[in-house]
């Protein structure tokens, strides 16, 4: 599934990008072939200049530069003297013909440079060029292009071959076409590789979730393989009585007690990654709720001779939801009680600092590595597999997701030293 993600993000990416390349090298073309096309209009515009002078006739516009107007005889003496302002241009057309008609279509004179045309396609070429309205444009069964301008009298044509044009247009996609299709090919590879990066969370979500999916399941088959072996040996005594089948009884209840316990830990964090734990925030006195839990865990403390030693400060509020952080408290402080050696001491500190509160949890006992560090958040982890206390390896799961979802932040220290501590800092307003 992750190969194919990544097949498709990469994709994706190619063809958004392609299709930028394509406008990007579209619009080269066209722009290349569009100047190519100005050029050669140009120079062919001053052909019909040089010609027009020879002829003796000009094209004008009148005022509104809507209709040519004829030169007089004194404008076309002092035009025959007139220098070509366009001496300068960087186009020069040296293959072409032009052909000079009267108001009746018919062929006047003819004048060639370097180049000959058919009399009969020259006639044709003429016909077209007279019949359109556009004072240039293209001939394409002949490959030629042409550029008229007339006075009252007669009209001037210019043809000249197109084939350069298009052979540029030509190069112009072949070269573009080359550029395209390596670029896509370094494109294919750059986005290959940012594909990985954009998976690489998704990989380690989809590896999380297949590994909390089999550890769940094992998790749940162990009280059920034992309720079924209760419910089978009390299936066989079918003439005692329930006091006599008591003991399978309360087993029976201890693993469907644990197994509830499971199931309402996965649905609090199947719901928190959905988002539908909606908090209900209110100001909470987080001593009550600390001492409550140490008080709560004495006991087991003391059938283990652990002592627990609080320095709780009186009165600290905090913005936050009442039951979760009775959860939280229960959570580390069960945890350090099943992780302390022997005629060691908890030590269980609230105290406020500046503008946050800090809850922390030391015990003394086996020091997580840092290996084990680094997970010691994930679901179903245990820093000691060879441990026999019960657990599932949620509880810290659900403290550190409590804890951020009261936009907090829970951290674990643990070195020979100082043992091990967790920490809970909760901003206050």
């Amino acid at each position: 599934m992750i190969k194919k993600l990544r097949w498709r993000i990469a994709l994706i990416n190619m063809g958004l990008i392609g299709i930028v390349l394509i406008g990007i090298f579209t619009t080269v073309c066209i722009n290349n072939f569009s100047n190519s096309y100005n050029e050669l209009e140009h120079g062919m515009d001053r052909v019909v200049e040089r010609n027009g002078k020879e002829m003796g006739f000009e094209p004008a516009t009148d005022d509104s530069g809507k209709r040519e107007m004829p030169f007089d005889k004194n404008e076309k003496d002092s035009y025959k003297n007139k220098p070509d302002i366009h001496d300068n241009a960087p186009m020069e057309i040296s293959s072409y013909v032009v052909v000079e008609i009267d108001n009746d279509g018919n062929i006047i004179s003819t004048n060639e440079s370097n180049v000959t045309i058919d009399e009969d396609d020259l006639k044709k070429c003429v016909e077209i060029a007279v019949a359109r309205q556009e004072k240039s444009g293209q001939i394409n069964e002949y490959s030629l292009m042409y550029v008229k301008r007339n006075d009252l009298e007669n009209t001037l044509i210019v043809f000249a071959s197109n084939t350069s044009l298009f052979e540029n247009l030509r190069n112009s996609i072949f070269i573009n076409t080359g550029l395209f299709l390596g670029s896509m090919i370094i494109i294919l590879f750059i986005s290959l590789g940012l594909s990985w990066l954009a998976v690489k969370p998704v990989k380690k979500a989809w590896e999380q979730q297949k590994q909390f999916v089999a550890d769940a399941s094992h998790e749940l088959k162990t009280p059920l393989t034992v309720i079924l072996a209760n419910n089978n040996i009390m299936m066989s005594h079918k003439s005692s009585t329930v006091e006599q089948e008591q003991k399978w009884l309360e087993s029976t209840e201890d693993e469907a007690q644990h197994m509830k316990q499971l199931i309402d830990q996965m649905l609090f964090l199947a719901k928190s990654d959905a988002g539908e734990n909606q908090l209900q925030l209110s100001e909470v006195n987080f001593s009550e709720i600390v001492e409550g839990s140490a008080l709560n865990f004495e006991p087991v403390a003391f059938e283990k001779e652990v002592l627990i030693d609080t320095e709780i400060a009186p009165d600290i509020t905090i913005d936050g939801n009442q039951t979760q952080l009775n959860q939280l408290a229960h959570i580390l402080i069960d945890n350090a009680v099943k992780y302390s050696d022997e005629n060691s001491v908890i030590k269980i500190i609230l105290s406020k600092k500046n503008d946050t509160v800090e809850f922390s949890v030391n015990n003394r006992g086996n020091v997580i590595a840092k290996e084990d560090i680094d997970h010691i958040f994930d679901r179903f982890y245990r820093a000691e597999k060879s441990r026999t206390t019960k657990g599932y390896g949620l509880g810290l799961s659900i403290a550190q997701n409590i804890v951020q979802n009261m936009n907090g932040k829970l951290t674990v220290q643990s070195n020979q030293t100082d043992g091990t501590t967790f920490t809970a800092v909760f901003k206050t307003k």
